[in-house]
């Protein structure tokens, strides 16, 4: 039996056909477009995601006959808007898109900071929750928003297109802003009637590794796929990757090194910060103690601008590793990553190198920022440390780190009281494993 994987990334798709054993045998990936339509609009075209989708499935063909079940993950927040038929009625809206930034303060001062916090397990950065946006959306694109019947992030949208049923899990609800984190009871009345957000404007929050429909005739007709398999409703690209590193209890923690690098630390208390997000996992009993800062991202920008005589793959290939194996040297400078303002402060922040001298070259700067995009994580755990027993193994995954030895070492350098295991393709893996357990209690 093999099982459909995607996995939804704010710069590509990646899909696996998947065995019974959760070993892939084979893959395929595609880009798509980060459109930027200004300074803080950063929208992905659903019309080219689709097709990007479609076309990873063509190159495993050969599978799709065979496959039983279908099962994907998405970044977010995702912000979608949709009409009764649940069509896309505007581009994704990602997590790096800042034009709500506004309604933070807005909502903070209507609201209060700790109101807010205990209810949602976090503040409501722009970029960090999808409040901020939909509130934005409301007063500056009213004519469009008075088409939109449902909202929701793109694992709504990929459940509503593959099986006709709304439907978000509790790690994306609780994405939103709009969810009872950390009690996990539902929708909050009190913000939606705060903020006189339509109750029925929100999916129905449903469990993600119970949650299943039969795949549409037509669309199974044109993915290739046997009509009615079941569609397990998707979940957070990080909760997916929870699951297949097998990081499910309190204490264990998850580094994600891809277009963004990401800590996701476990707890079995729900203790709120302002300097991190508290989100629910996907495992019961346990939320997630979550930051994230630009990772990928960040290297290709300062290779595109400091590195333009070299082709993109020498670069990663060649120079990046011998860099960080045998002369990472920052030469006293320090970066501060801050390139897409930083998700868990309350003050706009930009990217600054600091410390520079005559003597300071591009390598040395260079080797400051990958040094500098640890420092979120680096402090998070710290914060972690004082409130959770934490495990002394801390698992990694992402395209940084399952494909760079180099730029590993130095995540272990940096991190070096815990050990660093690696595990490859985790969010892939994660969906497969929610399909194998759904499968085994259905049949």
């Amino acid at each position: 039996m093999y099982t459909l994987s995607a996995d939804f990334g704010t710069s590509s798709v990646k899909i696996a056909i998947i065995d019974e054993e959760v070993r892939l045998i084979k893959t395929a990936k595609r880009d798509y477009k980060l459109k930027i339509t200004d300074k803080n609009k950063l929208e992905i075209d659903m019309v080219e995601l689709e097709k990007a989708f479609f076309d990873t499935l063509r190159d495993v063909k050969e599978y799709l006959p065979l496959v039983e079940a279908v099962c994907f993950d998405a970044f977010a927040p995702s912000f979608v808007m949709m009409d009764e038929e649940g069509r896309a009625l505007y581009p994704i809206v990602t997590h790096l898109d800042r034009r709500s930034r506004a309604y933070t303060k807005r909502i903070i001062e209507e609201f209060g900071k700790d109101n807010f916090l205990n209810i949602t397990g976090t503040l409501p950065y722009a970029g960090g929750v999808t409040l901020t946006t939909l509130l934005w959306f409301r007063d500056h694109r009213s004519k469009l928003f008075s088409k939109v019947r449902r909202i929701g992030h793109l694992t709504t949208y990929l459940y509503k297109k593959l099986t006709g049923q709304w439907a978000i899990d509790q790690v994306n609800a609780s994405i939103t802003g709009m969810y009872e984190t950390i009690t996990g009871t539902g929708w909050s009345k009190e913000i939606c009637n705060a903020f006189n957000i339509p109750m029925e404007l929100l999916p129905p929050i449903k469990e993600a590794n119970s949650t299943y429909h039969g795949l549409l005739p037509e669309t199974a007709q044109n993915m290739g796929l046997k009509s009615d398999i079941p569609v397990l409703l998707g979940t957070q690209d990080v909760a997916s990757a929870l699951i297949g590193a097998e990081v499910n209890t309190s204490g264990q923690a998850l580094f994600i090194s891809g277009s963004s690098e990401i800590i996701s630390v476990l707890t079995n208390t729900p203790i709120t910060n302002d300097k991190y997000y508290l989100r629910a996992s996907g495992t019961k009993g346990l939320w997630q103690v979550f930051s994230i800062t630009t990772g990928g991202f960040a290297l290709e920008w300062f290779r595109r601008e400091f590195y333009k005589d070299m082709s993109k793959e020498e670069f990663f290939q060649e120079h990046l590793s011998d860099l960080l194996m045998n002369r990472c040297e920052t030469g006293g400078v320090k970066f501060l990553p801050y390139l897409t303002g930083d998700r868990q402060s309350l003050r706009k922040k930009k990217g600054t190198f600091n410390g520079l001298t005559l003597d300071t070259g591009r390598d040395n700067m260079l080797c400051a920022l990958i040094e500098g995009i640890q420092l979120q994580s680096k402090t998070t755990i710290d914060r972690c440390k004082k409130i959770i027993p934490m495990n002394k193994t801390i698992k990694a995954t992402g395209n940084l780190v399952e494909n760079n030895k180099a730029y590993l070492g130095i995540k272990k350098k940096m991190f070096d009281s815990f050990e660093i295991e690696v595990i490859d393709n985790c969010p892939l893996k994660g969906n497969a494993l929610m399909v194998k357990d759904l499968l085994s209690k259905i049949k």
